[in-house]
């Protein structure tokens, strides 16, 4: 099979098993009371994030059961080159579901009176963990696992755990806007998926196409993803750039997050955004 023609099947599948399920999760969410007022003040249903999980899990599925039948695999020759294939796939769907949990804990029982890396730190070091504050440790030591285990030095550990955890944040930066945070992750994630090369080019489709299915009813505020999606957003940019790229980029990628933090720890993003001509196009874009 074709890789092109395998890579179209994996998006058609994302994109309308998902569509197809979001009204299914937007019913569950209401039913269940998981609402909250979006920005100007509407109640809508949070934590919609979790219409990627169903297709991340049944095309994970697909991807591995092609590969270990030898119907489209890595390599026919190189066996250990397949092991370790499966293992960085196990290694992103892992990291994955894990800030799905971490994400939908905020959602439902989140404080909403503490915000921003700086202020969950500082409630943790008076005695008190936030919701936030568990979500950053615990995106963090995700982050350390798949790092160890992708890493060939203590830099490399270093570097890449940083980046995971960093980019997992990356995504609640932008998300105080319907649409925001999807067309920050698109400029992103695009990008990545026609830049990459080998075996990890094929990892993009198993959320990227969900993302794109349920853009639109982000854009127009009918639900929020919420930490349940953004979270998932943010970590498959990190361990994506983690696996695929060379120092060099991993570096410049790192600089990049580090100031972003620094600079919404200051000032609020959406500021900057309303006080710029073409940001603000963008963001408005659609909505």
């Amino acid at each position: 099979m074709s890789q092109y023609i395998f890579h179209a099947i994996l998006f058609a599948l994302g994109f309308l098993g998902t569509y197809f399920m979001i009204p299914l999760f937007k019913s569950m969410l209401v039913n269940g009371n998981v609402i909250r007022p979006n920005y100007k003040n509407e109640m809508i249903p949070v934590g919609m994030g979790i219409v990627f999980l169903p297709m991340i899990i049944i095309n994970s599925i697909i991807l591995g059961f092609v590969t270990l039948n030898n119907i489209w695999f890595v390599s026919s020759s190189n066996y250990n080159l397949n092991i370790v294939w499966l293992l960085c796939l196990a290694l992103y769907i892992f990291s994955m579901m894990a800030m799905f949990f971490a994400g939908a804990l905020d959602d439902l029982i989140g404080n909403r009176n503490v915000s921003g890396l700086k202020g969950h730190f500082k409630s943790l070091f008076k005695g008190e963990l936030t919701t936030g504050g568990f979500k950053a440790l615990f995106g963090g030591f995700v982050g350390l696992v798949v790092s160890v285990c992708i890493s060939s030095s203590i830099v490399d550990i270093i570097v890449n755990t940083l980046i995971i955890a960093l980019s997992t944040n990356l995504m609640n930066l932008f998300d105080l806007r319907p649409g925001r945070a999807i067309k920050a992750y698109l400029v992103i994630m695009i990008p990545i998926y026609i830049t990459l090369t080998g075996y990890t080019k094929v990892f993009p489709l198993l959320i990227l196409p969900n993302v794109l299915a349920y853009f639109n009813t982000d854009l127009k505020a009918r639900g929020m993803m919420g930490d349940t999606g953004s979270n998932v957003l943010g970590i498959s940019i990190g361990v994506l750039m983690a696996l695929g790229y060379g120092i060099k980029v991993r570096l410049a990628w790192l600089v990049f997050l580090i100031l972003m933090h620094l600079i919404t720890e200051k000032f609020s993003l959406t500021k900057i955004i309303e006080k710029n001509r073409v940001l603000k196009f963008i963001d408005n874009l659609g909505r």
